[in-house]
């Protein structure tokens, strides 16, 4: 096939495909202001789009639970994973919002970047980071999501998922390594696991960046389910082994803040 043709074919696919998905997202928005549920005719009279093409669109999205019916017969509303999806964009900002004067006094305290994580299925991503005065230390940006097995905050939340998450995160595929100190056992995450437990904090060092080092604690929800961590980072000579036991204080102490003001107790855990 000619190259001008491929391309041709391929653009008008997408520009097909981005136009199904504006068309979900007016479906979607004409149903988030009824509660009990609107006809077809009524979505295509809000939307624009033909009722043939709301039809559709309607139930795929229902074969996600985005869209159910609604009480009165032929009648649609959003379905419960809108809700789900809502809760979970409410948690992260409710998060962020409270841990963000916590780490910013974190940072202030010990003068190193710090960095609090949310875990998202089995990975854990950055919402925020707070700038130490001494390094600026480039391995986690706000957006970045790093698997659980990898850095001080993500391994701080898998020691505190139950055991058959953890096989399974670590049993889903061999563990690369990206530098020469990555350890790439399963065994060896396992034993990381119980001394976490044991001692309330994460390490990592060397084994993500060359030259630098992480502490990293979990924070729980008002159920006692590890919901996020909280981090600091720095070159190894910073958090040296000879400092490690005091930034780890700091760091538990901040991340204990942070799950007290998401509802947590010593008695949820």
């Amino acid at each position: 096939m000619d190259s001008s043709i491929e391309e041709t074919t391929t653009e008008s696919k997408q520009s097909k495909t981005v136009g199904v998905l504006e068309k979900a997202i007016l479906v979607i928005e004409a149903l988030e202001d009824t509660k009990d549920g609107i006809g077809l005719t009524e979505v295509a009279r809000r939307t624009g789009v033909n009722k043939t093409s709301c039809y559709r669109i309607l139930h795929t999205l229902m074969g996600d639970n985005m869209v159910e019916y609604g009480e009165r017969q032929g009648t649609y509303r959003l379905g419960v994973r809108m809700l789900e999806l809502g809760g979970a964009v409410q948690r992260r900002i409710n998060l962020r919002q409270l841990a963000l004067p916590v780490i910013t006094d974190l940072t202030q305290k010990i003068e190193e970047t710090s960095f609090l994580c949310l875990l998202n299925k089995d990975r854990a991503v950055c919402i925020e980071r707070i700038e130490g005065e001494h390094v600026q230390v480039l391995a986690m940006r706000v957006g970045d999501s790093w698997p659980l097995y990898q850095g001080a905050a993500p391994r701080a939340i898998l020691a505190n998922l139950k055991d058959k998450e953890i096989e399974s995160i670590l049993s889903k595929k061999s563990i690369e390594p990206i530098t020469s100190k990555t350890p790439t056992d399963p065994k060896m995450y396992w034993n990381m696991v119980e001394d976490i437990r044991e001692t309330g904090y994460s390490i990592s060092r060397e084994d993500v960046t060359l030259g630098v080092a992480a502490l990293g604690a979990p924070v729980f929800d008002h159920s006692g389910n590890v919901v996020a961590a909280v981090s600091v980072s720095s070159t190894v000579h910073r958090i040296s082994k000879e400092r490690e036991k005091d930034i780890a204080e700091h760091v538990i102490g901040a991340a204990k803040e942070v799950s007290r003001l998401m509802g947590w107790t010593v008695n949820n855990k």
